[in-house]
């Protein structure tokens, strides 16, 4: 009886139990000591935020998300909620008062996007009560960093959104609720839950929500949405649909879009949108840009492909789609200054 009571003791959820009082209280003993500090106030600002982040980081690290995930979200809504009453106290002459703040909301949403499971109908339910209340307090104060965190917590679940499951679903929502919907969530989470859904191989997810993204007039133009959008659609659709819905796309902003996705480190991306335009522009036979497509599909297909047998294959078949002999001889350029002329010498009849 005695060896049960202690293997009771021991479990998972008493330990998780004990950690998260342990964190309240370690957050509260931060904030007294910040409003009895005799510092200047940006020095205390900076201490708190120190400690609050030393703090965070070693219960935080207690749990894997892949493992044991609920925890962390208990972790982060006592973070969330110690640190919005604590916000009164910290002068925003501290530049790290907003910009802990800021990560803190930014990780916490990574953290629901990931969870693999759904969150029990309970600590949800702890976790809307807790946001809330913290986005009241901030915003008394003139803070507005938990928005995105208020927008989640107002639904049922992370992903539970009537009208974001009307898009996943391939359904078409009233224009009107896709409008409130993109409003209230912002293009910062918008663009959170588009990554999230590439990383989890939800291509063609991704790109329903990027369309969509990119069609509203609030954030769609000035946004990545759309090179997004078009990125996902190579990957998952034929090439008719792939040409028709980058047809009206000028070249000279594909050539952008192609940039900001090598700058970001996607190169595979930027090939893949590089590879449709120049399609594009082959088969209509235009030479608008058509050089510098062929330039950069070819230093990308160079960096992503070593093999020069694969980069002269692709090579033919860009030639095959060729309307006009000013093409071939943008490949043949290409092929010269990136192949060896004895290996260019000797592949040329298969190139051509």
């Amino acid at each position: 009886m005695a060896d049960e009571e202690a293997e009771r003791d021991h479990s998972p959820q008493i330990g998780t139990s004990a950690a998260i009082v342990a964190l309240r209280e370690r957050l509260q003993k931060l904030a007294t000591e910040l409003k009895d500090s005799r510092e200047s106030a940006v020095q205390s600002a900076a201490q708190y935020c120190q400690d609050f982040c030393q703090t965070l980081v070693e219960y935080a690290g207690r749990w894997k998300i892949s493992e044991d995930p609920l925890p962390l979200v208990e972790v982060y809504m006592v973070a969330i909620l110690s640190y919005a009453q604590a916000r009164h106290y910290l002068t925003s002459e501290c530049e790290n008062v907003s910009l802990v703040l800021e990560r803190l909301t930014l990780s916490c949403v990574e953290l629901l996007l990931s969870l693999p499971e759904e969150i029990p109908n309970a600590l949800w339910q702890e976790f809307q009560f807790s946001v809330q209340k913290a986005h009241s307090l901030l915003l008394d104060s003139g803070n507005c960093e938990l928005h995105m965190l208020s927008s989640i917590a107002k639904e049922r679940g992370v992903w539970a959104n009537d009208t974001l499951q009307s898009i996943l679903s391939k359904e078409t929502p009233e224009v009107e609720k896709v409008r409130e919907f993109l409003e209230q969530e912002g293009a910062v989470l918008l663009d959170m839950r588009v990554k999230h859904l590439i990383k989890e191989n939800h291509i063609e997810k991704a790109a329903l929500v990027a369309k969509v993204c990119a069609e509203h007039p609030e954030f769609g133009a000035k946004s990545s949405f759309k090179q997004t959008y078009l990125v996902c659609l190579c990957s998952v659709a034929p090439r008719e649909q792939v040409m028709q819905e980058i047809s009206e796309v000028d070249c000279k902003d594909a050539l952008e879009m192609i940039c900001n996705l090598e700058s970001e480190g996607d190169e595979k991306g930027a090939l893949s949108l590089c590879s449709a335009f120049l399609t594009r522009q082959l088969l209509q036979g235009d030479m608008y840009c058509a050089w510098e497509l062929t330039l950069f599909w070819s230093k990308l297909l160079q960096r992503l492909e070593r093999s020069t047998q694969v980069f002269l294959d692709h090579c033919r078949q860009m030639s095959l789609l060729s309307k006009t002999v000013y093409h071939i001889f943008f490949l043949i350029k290409v092929i010269q200054s990136e192949v060896s002329f004895e290996s260019f010498r000797l592949q040329s009849s298969l190139a051509f």
